[in-house]
């Protein structure tokens, strides 16, 4: 797998996972997605809002499951995920957590994790 599609498919995993963490995909982290993308990885932001736009489209959204393909995707391509890309991708998942009624306890849980996951690339 390419390492910047791989990574690409991952954020775009990360933020699909974060976004329904509490149930519902809601319109402010929409927005919240699209600034921070447009934003912090300019060069790639169209391929990252495509590739969430196919996980939107899934008629069984599963947080688990978002997380898990985002977290092998990342391990595939270790060599390429920087400590400035990780530090990227939590600033952009925790900005759209925080996008609508401020931090929930499912959001929370997922950054975390997310958090310590990471560590170990």
């Amino acid at each position: 797998m390419n390492d910047k599609i791989g990574l690409e498919q991952a954020l775009a995993e990360l933020v699909y996972s974060i976004a329904l963490a509490d149930g519902v995909l809601e319109d402010k982290e929409m927005e919240a997605f699209e600034e921070m993308i447009t934003k912090e990885l300019e060069n790639q932001a169209t391929e990252i809002k495509n590739k969430f736009l196919l996980l939107k489209g899934r008629s069984a959204p599963n947080v688990e499951s978002a997380y898990k393909q985002a977290m092998y995707a990342i391990k595939q391509n270790k060599e390429a995920f920087s400590d400035e890309l990780k530090g990227k991708y939590f600033l952009i998942i925790q900005k759209i957590a925080k996008s609508v009624k401020g931090l929930r306890l499912e959001e929370r849980k997922l950054l975390d994790r997310f958090k310590t996951d990471i560590e170990y690339f």
